[in-house]
C-alpha cells in the first residue's frame, strides 16, 4: 500500500464545507481546500488522508454534543454518514515503512 492509498476523496456540499469548519476542526491542509472551496461554486472535492478523516468524524461527534439546535445536528448527522461511507471505501491499515 502506498501513501497515495491513504487519500479519501469526499464530495461535500456546500453547506457541508460550512459545517466542517464551524464544527470539524479540520487540520492544515483540509482547512486550506475547506477555506478555497468557499469562494467557488463547482462541486467541493476534499481529499484527505484516512486517518485524518477519521479525526474530522470524531470532531463533529464531539461538537455535536454541544449543539441544541435539531436541524443543524440533523445536518451533522448526514454529513458524518458521507463522510463515514468515504471512509468505509477506503483501506483502513497502512503499511509499515
Amino acid at each position: 500500500m502506498t501513501e497515495d492509498d491513504a487519500i479519501v476523496t469526499v464530495e461535500l456540499s456546500q453547506r457541508e464545507v460550512q459545517l466542517l469548519l464551524r464544527y470539524g476542526y479540520p487540520f492544515e491542509d483540509a482547512k486550506a481546500q475547506l477555506e478555497g472551496f468557499k469562494s467557488t461554486k463547482a462541486p467541493h472535492r476534499l481529499k484527505i488522508d484516512s486517518y485524518y478523516l477519521s479525526m474530522m468524524i470524531a470532531d463533529l461527534v464531539r461538537s455535536a454534543k454541544t449543539i441544541r439546535s435539531d436541524a443543524t445536528l440533523e445536518e451533522i448527522d448526514a454529513l458524518c454518514c458521507t463522510l463515514e461511507s468515504a471512509e468505509q471505501d477506503q483501506p483502513r491499515i497502512r503499511a509499515v515503512k
